[in-house]
């Protein structure tokens, strides 16, 4: 694999020094990540994240903040123990390998970590923010192909955590009780094309657009595999990126067949495709002579990847703006106070999921409240999970115009919309079997 790396950030080139904190960089990592792999002995990845750094930056200025960044890398390195390398990555995120004895314990020297650095006090930090971190791990195991799939579970792990954090359950073992092995699931992408579903978003008010979200799944010989899982694997894997660019290139290609000026798609974006410069230049290759088409497309981005991949979102909103291409967020709503990052976005939808615990009671006026807000930050709000009629008057009444259900339509010019709560009732009342919908 080559001659032994070198051991302290003075003996490295400059090419693997990060110039503002002198630490060894992620071309360093990686290249430590990939002699670990082929040397088959215990490795963990460590990637820590200042979470809410961008939003530092915002009050204290670039100038402060790279003198922070500084006092934080000290401070690291002066809590590490011996064997453990400290690098700093793109933007804000820090990294550490850890191998051998300290990989088996690297939890709690990731712990003692973020508890040092949560508990020293910066001038340079203003007296309403708290320097805030998070930790990802990811284990050198089989399955584990190169450095970009290290990161990519380390990356996943923080979401993961996140979504706890937040009350939200998600999928975070690699091995469940559908038989599905993970391993499989690039092969299988190389093989046969993912099925296109749509679902449709519904105007309240005809505006002559018609709007879908485009949706997936993985045909199997044998068994199914769900949606969420097949996009977990797949991110913990480092294939969402792979998974993006089928599903954008298939909405492109409707577009251009059915040549529809109206027809506009949402398609999901997963957090490798997030943090990965090259599927911003594929987008604008699949592009190219076809601009008016991205006037057509709406990239949709969970919070929760949002916040994962917060130190891209400059990057990220540059190139979308230049593109002409529109932002959407989903999930939006999950964490304490969302509207803290909106300044940090160009938006132009929130999608806001409306579960039935929280249409009656207490929750009520708290759902109205966001939508005010939203509707005061001038972006248009989608809710989500819609399955009753009932519901329709409440949101024309909020100011609410569109709305997405949990069914099924192909697009059409005048699709026949109804709604799987009176659906049930129908069938209820019937004691007959549920007839196939096209409809929202």
């Amino acid at each position: 694999m080559g001659e032994p790396l070198p051991s302290a950030p003075e003996q490295l080139p400059n090419g693997q020094l990060d110039p503002l904190t002198g630490l060894p960089n992620r071309a360093y990592l990686e290249q430590a990540l990939r002699q670990s792999l082929h040397d088959g002995r215990p490795a963990t990845l460590a990637l820590l994240q200042l979470e809410n750094f961008y939003e530092i930056r915002s009050w204290v200025g670039k100038s402060d903040a790279s003198f922070l960044l500084c006092d934080i890398a000290r401070l690291l390195e002066r809590n590490l123990p011996d064997g453990v390398a400290l690098c700093r990555c793109e933007h804000y995120e820090f990294a550490l390998l850890l191998r051998n004895e300290s990989s088996v314990n690297a939890r709690p020297i990731t712990d003692r970590l973020k508890q040092a650095l949560q508990s020293a006090a910066s001038e340079s930090i203003p007296p309403q923010l708290e320097l805030k971190c998070a930790v990802g791990l990811a284990a050198a195991e089989p399955g584990v192909t190169g450095p970009e799939v290290l990161f990519a579970r380390a990356r996943h792990q923080l979401s993961v955590a996140l979504f706890r954090r937040h009350g939200e359950d998600r999928l975070s073992a690699m091995h469940e009780v559908d038989g599905f092995d993970p391993t499989e699931l690039g092969p299988a992408l190389e093989r046969q094309p993912l099925a296109l579903n749509f679902q449709p978003v519904v105007s309240l008010l005809p505006d002559g657009i018609e709007r879908y979200e485009v949706r997936c799944r993985l045909p199997l010989e044998r068994g199914r595999l769900a949606p969420l899982r097949l996009f977990e694997i797949a991110v913990q894997n480092a294939l969402g990126g792979r998974i993006d660019r089928q599903l954008i290139g298939r909405a492109l290609g409707i577009l251009r067949e059915r040549e529809r000026p109206a027809l506009c798609f949402f398609v999901s974006l997963t957090q490798n495709s997030l943090v990965d410069a090259d599927f911003f230049r594929w987008l604008e290759a699949e592009l190219t002579g076809q601009q008016h088409l991205a006037r057509q497309l709406v990239l949709q981005i969970s919070e929760i990847d949002l916040l994962i991949a917060q130190h891209h979102l400059q990057y990220l909103c540059e190139q979308l703006a230049g593109l002409e291409i529109r932002l959407a967020i989903s999930n939006f709503g999950l964490t304490d106070n969302p509207f803290r990052y909106l300044p940090l976005l160009n938006a132009d939808f929130v999608k806001v999921s409306l579960p039935a615990a929280r249409r009656t009671g207490p929750g009520i006026g708290q759902i109205q409240q966001t939508l005010q807000k939203l509707r005061d930050a001038k972006l248009q709000v989608v809710a989500a999970l819609v399955e009753d009629m009932n519901l329709l008057p409440l949101l024309w009444r909020s100011g609410v115009l569109l709305a997405q259900g949990n069914c099924l339509a192909e697009p059409s010019a005048k699709p026949d919309y109804r709604f799987p709560h009176e659906q049930r009732i129908k069938v209820e009342a019937r004691s007959a079997q549920p007839t196939k919908s096209n409809a929202f």
